[in-house]
């Protein structure tokens, strides 16, 4: 059967399922061995003891066919061997995740918690400073350690902390003035950036000191700051009366000194603004004029235009995250970029949800291909070897994929996820590949669904 096994949809998954199919091949097999010991005793008359222990037998016996049955459908699947407890208190959402190696970080809104991928057992906990949130996440983390932001409520974020993330201990922590979201510190090797009110500081990585400082001109911002192991990515956006200008600003991350920087096609405020990938340089941006670029745009190593991608095209709207629903400090997005391609969820006219993955070329935009599914695409990331994987949901029930980038064609079969019920959540969920199987992590997790979960392979 192959790749088309359980092919538009997500496979059954749980002991429920094969329970199911057992109990009904259960009465063929009290069929069976009631035919068996009739023929071989040569007549129908049993007594009342025999008849139980003959039902029984057959019971046991109708439910081996159905858990074949069941196991022939799924082909391969993993299951979840550990979930973390549920998050407390209640008011509390996950912001972000970083996973490095066999530990998963999961940054709520009050401070920081390590897991083993192996086995779920909490390796360490870092909470935020008193009356404090965790406000921003760098994208990548580097050399063991992530870059974290503290605010205090409804305020600027005013610290920023690189963490160990094999122990959690603070390495060391500097005062700043930074935005709390997404894009607003970044991490390179061996540097710290963060995006200021009035300039980008690149902070040595070692000890915190303050190693270069890019000031913005009058009436400019940063948009954005995203990283690279060498680059540090910077998008600028500028105001002169109701003029607005962007720009795109490619640094050395040890020196902050410029490689590159090109102008964006913009004439208004942007809506929307996420940086995809610090090196190739792949950004999208929505204009707040309806008329203004939506578009998904990439540069090579010189800052030319290569790609624009359009958000919204004639067949599909780009789904490349949860919006207000996803990790707030660092989305998790539903796209990712793979070499010289964009995968990413997409949506049709009359979706109900994002059911569809679609892939376009970043050298000149042009659509590669599309893939439909019957469930929702919960979580989108590149995989260690190369290709797309891809988390779909029914309801909570669990599918993974591998895709090739190029073509879409799956690569293996889909791995539905069983062991328990109502494992992957409502909202944003991120997906890790910590090199023995899967780790989902969900948003909320405050409810019946884990905070995070670990599947193996069968």
């Amino acid at each position: 059967m192959g790749p088309k096994r359980c092919s538009g949809g997500a496979c059954p998954s749980g002991d429920g399922t094969a329970f199911t199919l057992g109990v009904l091949f259960a009465p063929l097999g009290v069929v069976a061995v009631s035919l068996t010991v009739s023929l071989a005793r040569g007549r129908w008359a049993w007594g009342r003891r025999r008849v139980w222990g003959t039902v029984g037998c057959g019971l046991l016996l109708g439910l081996v066919p159905g858990r074949l049955w069941h196991d022939s459908l799924y082909g391969p699947r993993l299951d979840a061997v550990w979930a973390a407890p549920p998050d407390r208190p209640s008011d509390v959402r996950g912001v972000g995740n970083w996973g490095v190696g066999s530990t998963l970080v999961r940054a709520r809104s009050d401070g920081l918690t390590a897991y083993n991928t192996r086995d779920g057992q909490e390796r360490w906990t870092l909470a935020a400073p008193p009356r404090q949130s965790v406000c921003a996440l760098g994208a990548r983390t580097g050399a063991g350690t992530g870059l974290v932001g503290f605010a205090g409520y409804r305020q600027p974020c005013a610290s920023v902390a690189l963490v160990d993330l094999s122990t959690g201990r603070t390495r060391w922590r500097r005062a700043v003035t930074v935005e709390p979201g997404a894009g607003r510190i970044a991490l390179a090797d061996g540097t710290a950036a963060v995006a200021e009110d009035t300039a980008v500081r690149g902070l040595n990585a070692a000890d915190g000191r303050e190693t270069w400082r890019r000031n913005l001109g009058t009436g400019c911002r940063a948009g954005a700051v995203d990283a690279s192991a060498a680059r540090v990515l910077l998008v600028e956006q500028c105001e002169d009366g109701h003029a607005v200008r962007m720009r795109i600003t490619s640094l050395d991350a040890r020196t902050g000194a410029p490689r590159w920087s090109a102008p964006l096609p913009v004439a208004s405020r942007p809506e929307e603004l996420l940086v995809l990938s610090a090196e190739p340089a792949v950004i999208a941006l929505r204009e707040s004029d309806a008329r203004g670029t939506a578009a998904v745009l990439s540069f090579d190593g010189e800052g030319r235009r290569r790609a624009a991608v359009p958000l919204s095209g004639r067949r599909d709207d780009l789904v490349l995250s949860a919006g207000t629903e996803d990790f707030a400090a660092r989305p998790a997005f539903t796209a990712a970029v793979v070499r010289d391609v964009l995968v990413t969820a997409v949506e049709q006219p009359g979706d109900t949800g994002a059911h569809r993955v679609a892939a376009y070329s970043l050298r000149d935009g042009g659509a590669l291909w599309d893939r439909s599914f019957e469930d929702d695409v919960a979580a989108l990331t590149r995989g260690p070897d190369g290709n797309a994987a891809v988390l779909t949901r029914r309801f909570s029930d669990g599918t993974v994929r591998r895709l090739d980038p190029r073509t879409g064609t799956s690569v293996g079969e889909p791995e539905p996820i069983g062991g328990e019920d109502r494992l992957v959540g409502h909202g944003a969920a991120e997906l890790y590949d910590d090199g023995h199987g899967r780790v989902v992590v969900n948003r909320d997790g405050t409810d019946d669904h884990p905070p995070a979960f670990g599947a193996r392979p069968r």
